[in-house]
């Protein structure tokens, strides 16, 4: 009966035990000095915590089982007390977990953490109530900085809130957040009190809006009150700019600010212009408009700019891109400019309209078929009054064209492109502005059959010679206009012979229609068309004396045209020509074989780390034969051109400037390569067998050729090119040109006429140098960008289109993570045709950029001309990081000109944060470039 007594009495204290809260036993401050200092030298977490989020029921409900609690199978304890939730909460913490099972509470200290489904909490300490489905969360003070630490870090989905406090319900949904710091895109939304409903939208008091992501940020709109609508939108009441803690005097009684579904779709908004000062039409407000982020494949922007001479301009830019497939930009821009120069008002050249246009459409090869684009055109001053960098400024030409290739399987391709060729002409010397540009437009067709073996049985070669032997079939066709129309030459002396059609006076000289409707029907007039039409034959290759290759050729080609030309002789010394419209053709064959092999020269040095120097010697001879078909009347005329009786032969299909005479050739083509390497030992003692090459003469190499069978003249210029690399970073180009023949007087021209005499039999040495150009190119830095596309697309959340254009046009952004950065670039040309006088052209150009500071930049782009003994066309930029806005100022304090010297634009703007994580700075806007932002 004792032992009875004595058992009971032990299991009633021990109930008595379990029933106490559990803080009684692990209070934090019952613990010593000693067991704090152990825990935080050696922090030990406690194992997750699985909760089912329901209120005991019974006693056994209450007995913690492994600090779980067992959910009840009583669906009606679950509706009255827990409600309906689908899963159970995990949480932990690192410093203590006590749970009050009176209060059905469980308190966490210490780096705690609770995760239930999508929603996960972090803080120093939380609160979590079974009952009423809810979490308390809050951070603690420092006692040694006075600072909170551990504050809440709110995790739904792919959102994260930073705040102060909160109390958040499970079951509703709801919330009360005091201090939230939110990021949605690019945009960080702040409040200090805030709502969340069961929709996910928060009511923000006393919030504001900005795209710093400081603490502290620079700028930002300051709300009394503002609404995030489903992470689709911010709707703001009345707000306003601060700036650096200055509030601006404006306001506006609302806002409304969309968010993009993901980081690539951006944010539509306004565009700032830029501000600076034209000296032709004085001062401005340039590139401001808005922006439409359309979604992630498609943005666009409209803009404006405005001179207070009166110029005006719009424009019209978007970028798309369709992943896998393909990506572009296109802009198009229209300016009227009105000159403030008083001259020009008076010589009524104070107005002119400006157009650009360009596209560029780069497709990601898939498929049998691909369509690229390339273009841009404009009127001939825009570059010159409207170009933003110098490079663009000083542009004279600009090409464009549109491609479309497909391949048939393995045997056919076929493709069609249309391009056009600018030069945008010379500077008047009065209005210092461009004009007289010419423009060449053509559109090209092609078929052709690839290359094949007739020879080889099932597509198996079996090492017979014959098996080599290949052909295929190219055709092409194009039909060109232009707005330059040729002279026409009625010179007696040159043609010996008259005219005798009525000639246009205004065509004696070379003539440039202005590209307008009026002038179009004479451009298309003049246009031309031909088509050529080539079987490729491939010889087998043979060997001669074992090292010599000998490569035998066969060719068939022709040519169609679309007009043809009657000579009659009318007597008196004058020739009519008749034109007749029709498809005709004209075909050719040749046949010939070339040869080329490689020696080598060794001498061995072995001084130093210099052991041997190679020198490669690559000599190439081949010959080509093309019968005469002057004689063949369906493709040349034979005409009396005087009352002489003599005779030429004229193409039928050809013009007199362009025609050939059919007459037999034979070609021979002779070249000489040579490349100078030598051979260093490794800097390396242990690597004693190691050897790296290292380039003295990448090639040098002389060129030519002679026709055998011409009357004349037989021998063609001489070319003389080399290049190489000094060092690291000195590149070398350089060419020469040689005439073998002299030039004698003639009346009308200044070089005079090349005729069948060579310099060296009449003092004038081995041949007469024609032109020269020489060129040394060289930069220096301590450390070039290179983007890691993977490590910043996992930082920044950039999209690879985004990264990739900025790898590939890296002179697009300033890098204030080089210290310092320098080209420079020397560049002499001189020629001379015949007797006529030499024009020598000699500049030192150079650009580079200097970190004044971490924050500040500053670039340089200059030169000298010393032919012109001036300066070149000088810009000085300075560049200001300011973390989430950037600041620049560009000067041309020299440009040779009154158009461009003295202008200034100074840009203030905030930038993207993806190109603060990537410490860049955008040189100009993307709509002033065309590309992907």
């Amino acid at each position: 009966m004792l032992e009875l007594k004595k058992n009971l009495f032990i299991i009633w204290i021990g109930s008595l035990l379990l029933l106490l809260p559990f803080d009684t036993f692990s209070q934090r401050s019952t613990k010593s000095q000693k067991a704090k200092k152990k825990e935080a030298a050696a922090p030990v977490k406690a194992p997750a915590q699985v909760v089912p989020l329901t209120a005991p029921g019974s006693a056994r409900d209450s007995i913690p089982a492994g600090d779980s609690l067992v959910l009840p199978k009583d669906s009606a304890k679950v509706d009255t007390v827990v409600g309906d939730l689908s899963t159970t909460v995990v949480y932990t913490a690192e410093d203590s977990t006590i749970m009050e099972a009176q209060k059905k509470e469980v308190h966490l200290y210490g780096n705690a953490s609770v995760t239930y489904g999508e929603i996960n909490l972090k803080a120093d300490y939380i609160r979590l109530n079974w009952v009423l489905n809810e979490v308390y969360a809050i951070g603690r003070e420092d006692t040694a900085t006075k600072k909170m630490v551990g504050e809440p870090i709110f995790q739904e989905g792919q959102s994260t809130y930073n705040t102060k406090e909160i109390r958040y319900n499970f079951k509703t949904k709801k919330g009360i957040i005091k201090g939230i710091i939110t990021q949605e895109g690019d945009g960080n939304i702040r409040g200090q009190r805030v709502k969340k409903d069961s929709l996910n939208n928060f009511y923000l008091a006393k919030a504001m809006y900005t795209t710093c992501n400081m603490e502290h940020p620079h700028y930002y709109i300051n709300a009394p009150k503002i609404k995030l609508v489903e992470k689709k939108q911010v709707i703001s009441g009345l707000f306003n700019l601060v700036i650096s803690d200055v509030p601006l005097p404006l306001g506006l009684p609302f806002g409304f600010f969309p968010l993009p579904k993901n980081k690539e779709s951006g944010t539509s908004g306004i565009l700032f212009p830029t501000y600076g000062e034209d000296a032709m039409r004085g001062f401005y407000l340039r590139d401001g408009g808005y922006y439409f982020a359309i979604n992630e494949y498609v943005n666009a922007a409209i803009l404006g700019q405005f001179y207070t001479s009166g110029s005006w301009g719009v424009g019209l830019e978007s970028s798309y891109m369709s992943r896998y497939k393909y990506s572009g930009n296109v802009m198009l821009r229209f300016n009227r400019n009105r000159s403030g120069d008083e001259v020009n008002k008076i010589l009524k050249n104070d107005i002119r309209n400006d157009f650009k246009l360009s596209w560029s459409h780069t497709p990601k090869p898939r498929g049998s078929s691909t369509f690229s684009a390339n273009v841009n055109i404009g009127s001939d001053s825009y570059n010159s009054l409207n170009a933003a960098d110098i490079n663009t400024y000083i542009s004279n030409t600009a090409s464009s064209s549109v491609q479309y290739n497909k391949t048939f399987g393995s045997f056919a391709r076929a493709g069609a492109s249309l391009r056009v060729n600018q030069n945008f002409g010379s500077i008047d010397a009065q209005t210092q502005i461009r004009k007289n540009g010419t423009t060449n437009v053509s559109s090209d067709f092609n078929f052709g059959i690839n290359q094949f073996s007739p020879f080889t049985i099932g597509g198996q070669a079996r090492g017979r010679w014959y098996e080599s032997f290949r052909l295929g079939m190219d055709f092409s066709g194009n039909y060109g206009v232009t707005n330059t129309l040729a002279a026409i030459d009625t010179s007696y002396a040159t043609l010996r012979f008259i005219i005798d059609n009525p000639i246009d006076t205004s065509r004696l000289k070379q003539k440039v229609l202005a590209i307008n409707g009026p002038n179009l029907p004479t451009i298309f007039d003049n246009g031309t068309f031909q088509g050529r039409y080539s079987i490729p034959i491939s010889l087998p290759n043979m060997k001669l004396l074992k090292h010599i290759n000998v490569t035998p050729s066969v060719s068939f080609q022709g040519e169609l045209f679309n007009r043809a030309y009657n000579y009659t002789y009318q007597g008196n010394n004058r020739i009519r020509i008749d034109t007749t419209e029709a498809i005709y053709t004209q075909y050719a064959y040749n046949f010939g074989a070339g040869m080329n092999t490689r020696f080598y020269g060794l001498f061995q040095v072995r001084k130093g780390r210099l052991e041997t120097i190679r020198h490669t010697v690559i000599p190439n001879v081949s010959f080509s034969y093309t019968p005469d078909f002057s004689r063949n009347r369906n493709f040349y005329q034979e005409v009396q051109i005087n009352d002489k009786g003599e005779k030429r032969t004229f193409s039928k299909y050809k013009n007199l400037a362009t025609g050939g005479n059919g007459r037999a050739s034979g070609m021979v083509n002779f070249g000489l390569g040579n490349q100078l390497e030598m051979k260093l030992r490794s800097k390396n003692d242990t690597a004693e067998n190691q050897f790296e090459k290292v380039s003295l003469l990448d090639n040098l190499s002389i060129n030519g050729n002679y026709n055998l069978l011409a009357d004349s003249l037989n021998l063609s210029n001489i070319s003389l090119s080399a290049n190489t690399r000094l060092g690291k970073n000195l590149n070398m180009n350089f060419n020469m040109n040689f005439d073998p023949y002299i030039y004698e007087a003639y009346p009308g021209s200044t070089s005079g006429v090349r005729v069948n005499k060579f310099a060296i039999t009449h003092g004038q040495g081995l041949a007469r140098l024609q032109n020269m150009n020489f060129s040394l190119n060289t930069s220096f830095n301590p450390a070039a960008r290179k983007v890691n596309t993977e490590q910043n697309k996992q930082k920044t959340g950039a999209s690879e289109e985004q990264l990739e254009f900025i790898d590939q046009n890296p002179d697009l952004y300033v890098d204030f993570n080089i210290p310092w950065n320098v080209n420079v670039s020397y560049n002499f040309g001189w020629n001379r045709t015949g007797l006529a006088p030499s024009n020598t052209v000699q500049a030192l150009n150079f650009n580079g950029d200097l970190s004044l500071t971490p924050k500040w930049k500053i670039t340089v782009s200059s030169g000298f001309d010393f032919a012109a003994l001036s300066p070149t066309i000088t810009q000085v930029t300075i560049y200001r990081d300011l973390h989430c806005w950037e600041m620049s100022l560009s000067w041309t304090p020299y440009a040779g000109s009154s158009v461009r010297a003295s202008n200034y634009n100074f840009t203030l703007k905030v930038k993207s944060s993806i190109l603060q994580d990537l410490k860049l700075t955008r040189r100009r806007s993307f709509y002033d470039s065309g590309g992907m932002y």
